[in-house]
Formats: structure tokens, sequence, C-alpha cells
């Protein structure tokens, strides 16, 4: 078995997708937090860009390519269909995931709607990147702030249409998501998850897994719902990569959970 090593944050969504793809097709892996100010981790690449993959002694980025990487090497579990047509559609709505699900996300940690939860909120995301890999306190307190003006975050946010209020936006999100299952149990109306399902997954459930203010159409959605529990059923019980000590609410949508979210 050729040696696997994930690079990244584990608060980030591409990060968090390339995960899904491996735990999927149960390879083993080695996750290395990457430090977010001095990410010495990834000198080997010589950017700074997360996350990184290597396989022995190659190495790529950028989660969409990391996933047909993987495809190619590890062919068991595919999860780019069974051929150009099925990969063709499977990568269209993985691109809608990070233009539009992955961008509505970022658009939040920039607009605060309610600025106490979006400082709490970014408190607790600096906590799980401070247990991967140490950050100073002053760093940690003022991290909500620091995200709200990443240079990436703010670039990918001021190309969206923001005529749309968040609420507005993120339901918007949950039908055109419904629209995208087209009436099957996967992404796709497929009948196995592919690629485009571990992307959106913990894209979904991270912030109720974790705990972070701030209500989601996704999760009150009945066949949102039933979506999630079939593709939790393919994945370990913690797809995510913040250890079980971080995860603070129940995954209600699984088997032997609690049966409905909390108020």
């Amino acid at each position: 078995m050729p040696s696997v090593t994930l690079y990244g944050y584990p608060t980030s969504p591409y990060v968090m997708k390339v995960g899904c793809y491996l735990k999927y097709k149960r390879l083993p892996f080695e996750f290395v937090a990457v430090n977010p100010i001095s990410p010495q981790q990834i000198r080997f690449t010589d950017q700074r860009q997360v996350p990184v993959l290597s396989i022995d002694d190659k190495w790529r980025k950028d989660s969409t390519p990391l996933g047909i990487w993987l495809d190619d090497v590890f062919p068991e579990r595919p999860i780019l269909g069974d051929n150009d047509a099925d990969s063709k559609r499977i990568l269209a709505i993985d691109n809608w995931v990070s233009d539009h699900l992955i961008a509505a996300r970022f658009r939040a940690a920039v607009e605060w709607e309610r600025p106490w939860d979006s400082i709490r909120n970014g408190w607790r995301l600096a906590t799980a990147v401070h247990n991967a890999t140490p950050i100073p306190f002053a760093a940690r307190l003022l991290w909500p702030f620091f995200v709200k003006r990443a240079p990436f975050i703010v670039r990918m946010v001021n190309a969206m249409d923001r005529s749309e209020d968040l609420h507005t936006l993120r339901g918007r999100l949950c039908r055109e998501f419904i629209d995208h299952l087209n009436g099957g149990p996967f992404l796709g109306g497929r009948t196995r998850p592919s690629l485009a399902d571990l992307s959106a997954y913990p894209i979904i459930i991270f912030a109720h897994l974790f705990g972070l203010r701030g209500a989601s159409p996704f999760l009150a959605n009945e066949t949102v719902l039933a979506w999630c529990t079939r593709v939790q059923s393919t994945l370990p019980r913690n797809p995510l990569l913040i250890p079980d000590a971080l995860i603070r609410q129940p995954m209600f949508w699984a088997d032997g959970a609690a049966d409905s979210p909390p108020a």
C-alpha cells in the first residue's frame, strides 16, 4: 500500500472534501495539520495552498484534481462514475459545491449577520486549528477578524452576486441542492455516492457537528437529511478531520443518534 499523507487545515472545506474522498475509499492516510501562520509542513511544495496530498514521493494540490488523482491511483470504490459522461456530470455538480456552497460559507465569515455569533464561531474554528497545530493565543483571539479579512476569502466573496441576503441565499442553495439530487439517492440521480456527494457532505454537516451557531436550511429539510443518512452510511462514524473530542452536537441523521435535531 502506498504511503498517503493529506496536508491542510482541519477546518478548510477543501481539505475536508479530500478527507472524505480518502475515508470513502477506505485508504489509510496520515493527516498533517498545516500551521496557517507559518506553513512549514508544506515547505517542500514551495507554496502555501492547501490541501496538498502526497502519495509516496509524488504530491499534488487542489481538492477536485486530488479526487481525480485518487481515482486513478486507487480505482477501488470509484468516485467519478463509470464513464466519461458520468465524470462530466459529477464534476459539474462538484463545481457547484465549490462555487456556491463553499462560497456561501465564506460569505458568512465576511458578512457578519449576528456579530457575536460570528466572533464566537471564529473562536471555535481557532480552537480546532490550535488543537491540530499550536497557534499563539493572540492569533486565536483575533481569528474571526483574520478570517473576515483573509485576501483569498475576500476575493471569492467579492466575486459573488451579493444582491441576496444570506438567509435567502441559503434557502435557494438548499433548493438547488435538491434539484441536483434529481430524485436519486445520491447527487446526479446516482445510486452510489460520487466525488460530488463526498464534496458536499462535510460542508453541510460541519457547522452542526462542530457546534457553530447559525441555522441551516439543509439540516431542516427531510430530503437532505435522508441523503445525509445515506452518505454517512458509507463513511466512518467521524467523517471530519477534527478529533471526536471536538464534536459538540450529535449526528442526529445517523443510526443510533438522536431522532431529531436540537431546538
